[in-house]
C-alpha cells in the first residue's frame, strides 16, 4: 500500500471521534418516512461538508425532501457516485425499543436508532471518507459525487430517480452504500413486483351460505394453489448470487361481518424477482395459477392488478467498478467475493441507464427496520477506509 493512501487511513483512525459524532446527529435528525421530511438531515451533511469542501448543492422537487450532493473534483472523468438515503421507515411501537429511537445510544460498541444501520450508517461512512481524501489534499484526475437523497424507502420519485431524470449528475460507475453485511461487494438485487389480486363473490345471510358466493373461499382457493404450485418453482429457480425469487401474502382484506357472506376479498402480493425475470413473465405465473382454479370452479372471479415493479439488476463481475473493489477489499485484508444484495434499494435506478452499479455498506441486514435497529462502530469505521480508498483506486490521479 502506498504512502497516500496509509495517511488517508491514518486520518480516517485518527478522526474516529469525529466520524461517531457525525452518525450520533444524523441519527438524532429524525426523518421518517412517511411523512419524509429530511431537512434536519440535509442540516446536518452540510454542516459536516462545509468542513472540507465548498461543492455542495441542495437540490429538490419539494423543499420538505431536500436531496445533497457533495463533489469532490468537479468536471473529472471518470466520475464515481456514492449514493445513500437519508429518509428511515418509522419508529413503530416505541414500547418495543429498549433505548431512545432517536437517542443514538451507545452501549457494547453498538449505536442504536432508527436509521443508524439502514441507512445512516453507510451516508456518515461515505462522508467521513470524502473529508478524508479532501484534507489530506488526495490528487484525482477523476470525480467523487457524494449523494444523499430524501426519498427511497417510498420509491425514489423525489431522490435518485429525481436527480437521474434532471440530469444533476452523470455517473460512469455508482457505489450505494446500503446494507450489504460488513461491507460485502453486492453486484446484484432482486426486484420487486406488487399486485392486489381481488376475488369477487355474492352476499347473502350466514346461515345460509350456499345462496350466495364466499369470495374469500374463493380467494382461498387460489391462494393454496399459488403455494403449492408456484412457490415451490421460485424456491428451485437459479438465482446466482442472490436469495431464491420469493412470494409473499402481505395483506389480506375481505368480508363485511361474521354474519354475511363475503362478497369481496383482496390480497397484496410480494413478489421478489431475479434479474433472469421478465415482469410480464411473473405476471403471466400467477395470472396461470388464476386460471387453472377458474377452470375447476367457474364461480371463481378474480381479477389481478400490478400497482408497482422495481427492477432487478446483476452487474458484470468484469465491469472495472466490480474489480476495483476487489482491489481495495484485498488491500485492507478483507473478503472480497461477489455476494447478493438481500433487499431492494436505488442501485436498479442506475443499472437501468446501463451505469455498472454494486453496493458496499456496513450493517446487518436483519437489524434493518427493527426495532433496537443498530450498528457495529467498527464496521461503520471500516466502511470509512473502504469508501475512501476504493475512490482513490477508482478515480485517484
Amino acid at each position: 500500500m502506498d504512502t497516500v493512501k496509509e495517511k488517508v487511513l491514518k486520518r480516517i483512525e485518527e478522526s474516529m471521534d469525529e466520524a461517531i459524532e457525525l452518525l450520533a446527529d444524523l441519527v438524532k435528525a429524525e426523518s421518517v418516512n412517511p411523512p419524509g421530511d429530511t431537512r434536519k438531515a440535509v442540516e446536518v451533511i452540510e454542516r459536516t461538508a462545509g468542513t472540507f469542501t465548498e461543492n455542495v448543492e441542495i437540490v429538490s422537487c419539494d423543499e420538505a425532501v431536500p436531496n445533497i450532493n457533495i463533489t469532490l473534483n468537479p468536471g473529472g472523468r471518470p466520475q464515481l457516485l456514492y449514493n445513500g438515503h437519508l429518509d428511515t421507515v418509522p419508529i413503530g411501537n416505541e414500547a418495543n425499543w429498549e433505548v431512545d429511537p432517536l437517542g443514538a445510544v451507545i452501549k457494547s460498541n453498538l449505536m442504536y436508532g432508527r436509521g443508524v444501520a439502514d441507512m445512516k450508517g453507510g451516508v456518515a461512512a461515505m462522508l467521513m471518507a470524502a473529508k478524508a481524501l479532501s484534507v489530506e489534499s488526495v490528487s484525482l484526475k477523476g470525480s467523487l459525487v457524494l449523494s444523499f437523497v430524501g426519498d427511497e424507502e417510498t420509491g425514489a420519485a423525489k431522490g435518485a430517480g429525481y436527480l437521474m431524470e434532471q440530469g444533476h449528475y452523470s455517473p460512469d460507475m455508482v457505489v450505494v452504500g446500503e446494507i450489504t453485511n460488513d461491507c460485502g461487494i453486492a453486484i446484484a438485487e432482486k426486484g420487486i413486483n406488487v399486485y392486489v389480486l381481488t376475488t369477487k363473490g355474492k352476499t347473502a345471510h350466514g346461515s345460509t351460505p350456499w345462496v350466495g358466493v364466499n369470495a374469500i373461499d374463493k380467494m382461498t382457493k387460489i391462494l393454496y394453489r399459488l403455494q403449492t404450485d408456484l412457490v415451490p418453482v421460485l424456491a428451485r429457480r437459479e438465482s446466482g448470487f442472490l436469495p431464491p425469487a420469493t412470494m409473499n401474502i402481505g395483506t389480506i382484506q375481505g368480508g363485511v361481518s361474521f354474519n354475511v357472506v363475503a362478497d369481496s376479498c383482496e390480497v397484496v402480493i410480494d413478489r421478489r424477482t431475479l434479474p433472469n425475470e421478465t415482469v410480464d413473465g411473473v405476471t403471466q405465473e400467477i395470472q396461470d395459477v388464476i386460471d387453472r382454479v377458474r377452470k375447476e370452479d367457474p364461480e371463481v372471479e378474480a381479477t389481478l392488478v400490478r400497482l408497482a415493479a422495481a427492477s432487478p439488476f446483476e452487474t458484470s463481475p468484469d465491469e472495472t467498478i466490480c474489480r476495483l473493489a476487489q482491489q481495495t477489499m484485498k488491500e485492507l485484508g478483507r473478503p472480497s467475493d461477489f455476494v447478493g444484495y438481500e433487499q431492494v434499494c436505488d442501485g436498479r435506478i442506475f443499472s437501468e441507464k446501463g451505469i455498472p452499479t454494486i453496493i458496499i455498506g456496513p450493517g446487518t441486514a436483519k437489524k434493518a427496520h427493527t426495532p433496537n435497529e443498530n450498528l457495529e462502530l467498527d464496521q461503520y469505521m471500516d466502511a470509512i477506509k473502504v469508501y475512501a480508498l476504493l475512490a482513490m483506486n477508482a478515480v485517484g490521479a
